[in-house]
């Protein structure tokens, strides 16, 4: 498969691809701080990433939410990247500039095309943090390349301690009867807190996605087994929002701490599942806490 076709193939026409690429850049120009953007190969296809912060500093590796991008960080990043180089990498397969030649398809190939982005990046081990289907990813990279990781951190994490709400899938399966844009209004205030979330850059290049792209995610996240999670070998700090929406947040920390050997977890206020944006800085601040004990 040609780069262009691969490139192609995660959207229904060269035109989406074009519309899309414009509203992520849209989203980038609000990075408050120095970035370049690299183009990491790997044996599934070009990973796309987002660098910023200093040269020498300790890496920090970001992974996104589901049809989202790499961009979502922009809330977050001058205090992410003050004190680490930052590493904003767009899923393989999934919304963003990174173009596959085939797909991840299963939790270990996930892993393995990680470990191909650190090695290119020339990074031996690194902090990792993810937010909802990138907390599920940066879990299972903790699991199956435990040598890579230094620290995880899981915001929202999908699927990793209890099953979705039942709310949940009536929720996506209300989009088969709306259209997208109905259906995407009606999600915006479901997965934030913030009243001004539907005028935000970053949702309406998800919604671009949403009409333009064809998502392929590898695997579905799910819950982790009572062994994985009792084998996690690295410290961990798990944030959920109070206003969780997919699942119950309070038994999902429930579980992770009584499996989980050393972790840390916190709710935060005010803040539903992507916390990221309805509380950046309280988010911001407890993450560098954690990474700088």
């Amino acid at each position: 498969m040609t780069l262009a076709r691969a490139s192609t193939a995660l959207f229904k026409s060269p035109e989406g691809e074009a519309t899309y690429h414009a509203a992520y850049d849209k989203v980038l120009a609000l990075w408050d701080v120095p970035y370049e953007c690299l183009r990491v190969a790997t044996q599934f296809g070009t990973t796309h990433v987002i660098a910023s912060g200093p040269t020498a500093a300790p890496p920090l590796v970001l992974l996104h939410g589901i049809a989202i991008s790499s961009t979502m960080w922009y809330p977050n990043i001058a205090d992410l990247s003050r004190d680490f180089r930052t590493f904003a990498v767009d899923v393989m397969g999934d919304a963003g500039k990174s173009v596959p030649s085939h797909r991840p398809k299963n939790r270990a190939e996930h892993a393995q095309w990680l470990v191909d982005v650190f090695n290119e990046l020339h990074i031996e081990q690194a902090d990792v943090a993810g937010l909802s289907y990138g907390g599920f990813l940066t879990l299972n990279f903790a699991l199956q390349a435990p040598d890579r990781v230094k620290r995880i951190v899981l915001l929202a994490p999908a699927g990793c301690f209890v099953r979705f709400r039942l709310a949940f899938w009536f929720r996506m399966a209300s989009g088969m009867f709306l259209s997208p844009r109905a259906a995407f209004k009606s999600l915006i205030p479901w997965i934030s807190a913030r009243k001004d979330a539907a005028e935000s850059l970053v949702f309406e290049q998800m919604l671009v996605n949403w009409l333009f792209g064809r998502a392929q995610w590898g695997v579905w996240p799910r819950v982790f087994t009572d062994k994985e999670l009792r084998s996690v070998s690295v410290p961990t700090l798990l944030l959920i929002g109070d206003r969780e929406v997919i699942y119950d947040p309070r038994v999902a920390i429930g579980r992770a701490t009584r499996l989980i050997p050393r972790i840390e977890v916190a709710i935060i206020p005010n803040a539903s599942h992507f916390l990221t944006f309805d509380q950046s800085e309280s988010v911001d601040a407890r993450v560098l806490d954690f990474l700088k004990q």
